[in-house]
């Protein structure tokens, strides 16, 4: 992919689509139950941490290293979400996750991975215990009557399961994929693709909240 090109598409039109769910949300804010305003306030996060990426690159800096905290975030956001469709005492197991995560990645970051480097240990190990999140809610709900579009939990999930599906393996050679800049930049693209088809996928739950006047004890 040309370079120019993938700068504008990676820099100037896929971050601001953040703004997308962003809206649907602000509009419907007081129809937001309380797993919807994790995503909600995960999206703001995500928002202001490319707008710092973007400032970095400006001044010529390396952004790697944020990645390591943006995992953290990422990681307590979904387990938070995921943790409100079960009971009290299962969530405990959550809290442990985010803990034992959290821990693993502040390791990675100061003793096994540099700071200049991709972290392919631990953001791969987040997504696929994402992955699990998102399949353990598609098995909990298997026996709902309403149909699959009428549950707005199953539009976020659909974008969540999307990004960290397509996104695994990228995550796993990120350092791999620095050797062959015409494949990362390719591979980057198509990252912020399925990006853009998630915020899409949040957008619709976060519409739908409103219309479907959810009753949730969430």
């Amino acid at each position: 992919m040309n370079i120019t090109a993938f700068s504008i598409y990676a820099m100037y039109i896929v971050p601001p689509t953040v703004l997308i769910p962003i809206v649907f949300a602000l509009l419907n804010f007081n129809h937001l139950t309380k797993p919807l305003k994790i995503i909600f306030w995960y999206l703001i996060f995500s928002g202001l941490f490319n707008l710092v990426a973007l400032v970095l690159i400006s001044m010529h800096q390396t952004t790697t290293w944020t990645l390591h905290l943006y995992a953290i975030i990422e990681f307590i956001a979904h387990s938070l979400f995921y943790s409100m469709f079960f009971s009290k005492k299962k969530r405990n197991i959550f809290m442990v996750l985010m803990v034992g995560f959290t821990t693993l990645c502040v390791i990675n970051y100061f003793f096994i991975q540099n700071k200049i480097e991709f972290n392919t240990y631990t953001r791969p190990l987040g997504a696929i215990i994402i992955i699990a999140y998102s399949l353990l809610f598609i098995l909990k709900n298997q026996n709902d009557e309403k149909s699959w579009g009428d549950n707005i939990y199953n539009w976020i999930n659909a974008g969540i399961l999307l990004y960290f599906a397509s996104c695994l393996f990228m995550f796993i050679f990120s350092n791999y994929l620095l050797e062959s800049p015409d494949i990362s930049r390719l591979v980057w693209a198509i990252h912020d693709t399925v990006l853009i088809f998630e915020y899409s996928l949040f957008a619709v739950g976060f519409y739908k909240c409103r219309a479907q006047q959810t009753i949730s004890s969430y």
